[in-house]
């Protein structure tokens, strides 16, 4: 009607979010223009310049946005995806890594330190893994290509050892042994392969 307010919101195809997206429900008083896209683009371009009205976003790209002065954003108890992290660890099928807590002292690959997932990711290795921040290598790369680059400027913890690779993927680190696991919301290609090259950590 002309007297909604129209309103454009990004988020990726969930299938409960499909009936709101195709206007099949309609809130009330609200025309809804949606676009879909992977969630990667979705963070990114809305951190960066805020394209859309309405947006799904990072729940660590949110809470550093909040912890700026004056954030141009608000955010609504809506969360359009939850997922247990335990899955997101993979290594190699015939390396020495056989429990997280052997990762203490070896070098795990990441997409992005300011990554929700990688966040939880870490936060359980660190109070219930058996490695804590400190006592890990950080290689950040991109999952499946290089050239990943942060979203965020990080302020990391003291402590910390982090170091960027930009002309390898961590597939590629993991399969030449540079790195012991990586941590990856999305399974890594090489593991789809099913060839047992790559591995979870916790597979079940």
């Amino acid at each position: 009607m002309h007297n909604d307010i129209h309103l454009t919101m990004a988020t990726w195809d969930y299938d409960h979010v499909r009936d709101i997206a195709s206007g099949l429900v309609k809130p009330k008083g609200i025309e809804i223009t949606h676009l879909q896209m992977e969630v990667e683009e979705i963070f990114y371009r809305f951190a960066k310049s805020f394209e859309w009205d309405v947006s799904e976003l990072s729940f660590a790209k949110y809470c550093s946005i909040m912890s700026q002065d004056n954030p141009p954003i608000t955010g609504i108890p809506v969360f359009i995806s939850r997922v247990f992290r335990h899955s997101a660890f993979y290594i190699r099928g015939d390396g020495s890594i056989k429990q997280s807590s052997d990762l203490k002292g070896k070098r795990i690959g990441i997409p992005e330190w300011s990554q929700t997932a990688t966040v939880y990711a870490r936060g359980w290795l660190h109070h219930q893994g058996g490695a804590k921040l400190d006592e890990v290598e950080w290689v950040q790369a991109g999952v499946n290509a290089p050239g990943r680059v942060e979203m965020a400027n990080l302020n990391l913890p003291d402590g910390v050892s982090y170091t960027q690779v930009t002309d390898k993927s961590l597939v590629d680190l993991l399969l030449a042994g540079e790195i012991d696991c990586m941590i990856s919301a999305h399974p890594p290609h090489e593991f789809e392969h099913g060839d047992g090259k790559i591995v979870r950590l916790m597979p079940d």
